[in-house]
């Protein structure tokens, strides 16, 4: 089963913890999964650190899950963590039931291959990252290329799991 985030939407459902110590060095890879394109970004379990790795354009979940492993193969993560995207207070819209679906057929497809599949709460990212990206100092043809902003997306999704992870480990 997927692990995901409470109902208080900061992703600390007791099967969605990494153990930050046991798992240190642990490629990761995040997604933003939209209707056209799944933004793509990869760190390292212990590290702040998240980098953005472009976007991949939708063709169906039959293809797009194997894309995503692929991705994963390359980064060599053992962990996914897809954004769920949430409403403010917390429910869940019919995107949400569609990222739902999808992360549920990647995790059937990751399982056997030793990569464990998480959700994390995405609310606000897609609008963070806009802010982003048009304050970059890029050239506006650069911050309009398709995919720029999934991908910032992405990151912020696994800088914020990657944060999660590391105050989990003060914790405990």
């Amino acid at each position: 089963m997927i692990s995901a985030p409470d109902r208080a939407g900061d992703g600390t459902g007791a099967r969605g913890e990494v153990g930050p110590q046991e798992n240190a060095g642990a490629g990761v890879l995040a997604l933003d999964v939209g209707d056209a394109r799944i933004g793509l970004a990869a760190g390292t379990l212990g590290s702040s650190f998240a980098f953005g790795r472009g976007a991949l354009e939708r063709a169906g979940t039959k293809r797009d899950v194997p894309a995503v492993l692929d991705a994963a193969s390359t980064e060599e993560a053992k962990l996914i963590v897809v954004g769920l995207p949430l409403s403010m207070d917390g429910g869940e819209s019919q995107q949400t039931r569609r990222v739902r679906t999808f992360a549920a057929a990647l995790e059937e497809a990751a399982a056997p291959l030793g990569i464990r599949v998480v959700l994390e709460d995405e609310r606000l990212t897609t609008r963070i990252a806009q802010r982003q990206v048009g304050t970059s100092g890029l050239p506006r043809s650069r911050r309009q290329e398709k995919g720029r902003l999934d991908e910032a997306a992405a990151v912020l999704i696994l800088e914020s799991f990657l944060a999660r992870q590391a105050r989990a480990g003060e914790d405990g």
